[in-house]
């Protein structure tokens, strides 16, 4: 991805739409779901903090958006009227850029922004971050860019690919996995690898199931290469990075969902299909995380996963529509009073 990418869609009565984040898959969906929702054409702009602005408090940092590394995406005038940011990074450009326009770009931002509450517009940050304030709304999980859409669009162009999946799906449950890898107090090993891959096709073989696999940027290749080793022979599948993601594909194909921990995102946007959703641990996570699972656990959401498998409901995670109605009515008060000051 370039650092700086329009993205398509009509432009007749949306209001320029800027998605600012650093180069992280993760954040950057949670943005593109949010923009998505919002309708219309936005710039995606890839960016990074020079030293020592970087290890700054956001609102210390003057003319924040000309601070950038080289290889970030320019930021200059004409100001955007909206401007979706997700990390710390984001917030501290978003913010440059707000006060470069006089206050006319509204900035919403996604997760905590670790500055001042009040500089910004919206926030909506996920419900364990703990926030509290007139402009924070909180999510049960991440924001993100699944929809049922992409979900269908995903699967028939995979059943193009194996076309044996509608047999497939007929005669045998889909487990559906997806695998991320290290985050900052969990580490995925080799070791850990096998572990998990063991453990899973324990249970399919027990459930008469069939594995279906999709890793991460983060899984890393040891990772992987330990994962090919012990599937190899067994008839499941897994997607290793080469060639297209069968992600979407995963979500709409499996019976029941089992995700790694690490990620609140792929946690949430599992959840996000009603579908059983079990969460496989292979390392302690933080308290902010501990705190994610317990939460949909409580809610009778996600299971930790032991090997068995069952059915049951609950309210899919997805607060992307409900944020984005919110953003839209905060926005147009936002500009009628920006433009009632002005005359």
């Amino acid at each position: 991805m370039t650092a700086d990418e329009m993205t398509g869609g009509e432009t007749t009565g949306a209001p320029r739409l800027w998605i600012l984040t650093h180069d992280a898959v993760g954040l950057r969906n949670q943005a593109v779901g949010l923009a998505e929702h919002l309708g219309g054409a936005f710039e995606q702009k890839t960016l990074n903090l020079t030293k020592p602005w970087r290890w700054l408090p956001g609102h210390w940092v003057p003319a924040a958006h000309r601070k950038l590394t080289a290889d970030s995406a320019q930021l200059s005038a004409p100001w955007p009227e909206l401007i979706i940011s997700c990390g710390r990074l984001g917030a501290t450009a978003a913010l440059g850029v707000k006060r470069a326009s006089g206050g006319k770009t509204f900035v919403v931002h996604i997760q905590n922004p670790q500055l001042p509450l009040h500089l910004l517009d919206v926030i909506a940050p996920p419900a364990h971050d703990g926030l509290r304030g007139a402009n924070v709304f909180p999510t049960r999980g991440a924001l993100h860019h699944v929809t049922p859409e992409k979900i269908a669009a995903a699967l028939a162009e995979q059943q193009a690919i194996h076309p044996d999946l509608a047999a497939l799906r007929a005669r045998q449950p889909i487990l559906g996995v997806l695998i991320g890898g290290s985050n900052a107090t969990a580490t995925l090993t080799p070791a850990k690898s096998q572990q998990l891959i063991a453990q899973l096709m324990t249970t399919a073989a027990q459930h008469g199931a069939h594995l279906w696999l999709t890793a991460s940027r983060r899984t890393g290749d040891a990772n992987l290469a330990a994962m090919r080793a012990a599937l190899a022979g067994s008839g499941h599948w897994l997607w290793d990075n080469h060639g297209a993601n069968p992600y979407h594909a995963i979500l709409g194909a499996a019976d029941y969902l089992i995700v790694t921990g690490d990620s609140v995102s792929m946690v949430s946007e599992a959840a996000s299909t009603g579908k059983p959703v079990y969460t496989l641990d292979f390392d302690a996570y933080s308290g902010r995380l501990q705190a994610f699972h317990q939460r949909l656990q409580h809610e009778g959401v996600t299971r930790p996963f032991a090997g068995e498998l069952a059915r049951w409901h609950y309210e899919p995670v997805n607060d992307t529509p409900r944020i984005a109605a919110l953003v839209r009515e905060r926005l147009a008060a936002h500009q009628a009073r920006f433009n009632a000051d002005r005359h």
